[in-house]
Parts: structure tokens; sequence; C-alpha cells
């Protein structure tokens, strides 16, 4: 109910109220708060990785949509977010990204063939 899809396919909606523009939710749901390790959505679009009780690993999708770009924030003094792609698929030629500082940010965006942090 009351969905919008704007240059939209192949994507399974579950909740009534949102939109979708080039595959990404837009509105509720396309900022996330994690706490713990979690494996990056194509829907999201900003992760706020609270790292207060833990360090946090996000891992990348090994084959996202071409041009998918992520935003992630540490949000803790403590602990480190660690970014994580699985070989082949490298970020700007390594394995992960670390953000070690409060409010430390990265973004992130596939290729086609690998990860290049913007």
């Amino acid at each position: 109910e009351n969905i919008s899809l704007i240059n939209t396919s192949n994507v399974t909606v579950t909740e009534s109220n949102v939109t979708y523009v080039n595959n990404e939710l837009r509105g509720a749901g396309s900022v996330v708060t994690i706490t713990s390790d979690t494996t990056a959505s194509e829907e999201v679009k900003l992760y706020l990785c609270d790292t207060s009780a833990g360090s946090v690993t996000v891992t990348l999708p090994t084959n996202p949509t071409q041009g998918k770009t992520w935003n992630f924030k540490k949000q803790s003094s403590s602990n480190i977010v660690r970014i994580k792609s699985s070989s082949p698929v490298l970020i700007d030629g390594a394995e992960s990204e670390n953000l070690t500082a409060n409010n430390d940010s990265s973004i992130i965006q596939f290729d086609g063939r690998n990860y290049k942090i913007i």
C-alpha cells in the first residue's frame, strides 16, 4: 500500500508507505543504526555504526548493482568499524577499510568489479 517505484525493478517490497529510487529505499529504512556485525543491504543508503559496546564489521556483498553507494559513519570513540569485502572483490585494492575515530566516515561505491572509496 502506498508504494512508489522509480527506475526500480526486481525489488521485494515488505513495507507500506515506502519509495524506491534506482533500487534504493528512500525515507524510513534507508538509514540504519547497527551495533553488531551485519551484511550491507542494497536497500540501505547510510549505516550509522554504534561501536560503544564493541567493534562492528560490515560485510559488503560480492556482486551488488554497479554504481551502488553506501555511506558508513562511526558513532563512538571506542572500538572500530571494519568494512570488508571478499577476494577477488576489493576496496581500493584492500580487503577492508577501518574507521577508528569517533565520527569517521567513508563512502564506498561498487564500480562493477571492485569497490572504490569516494
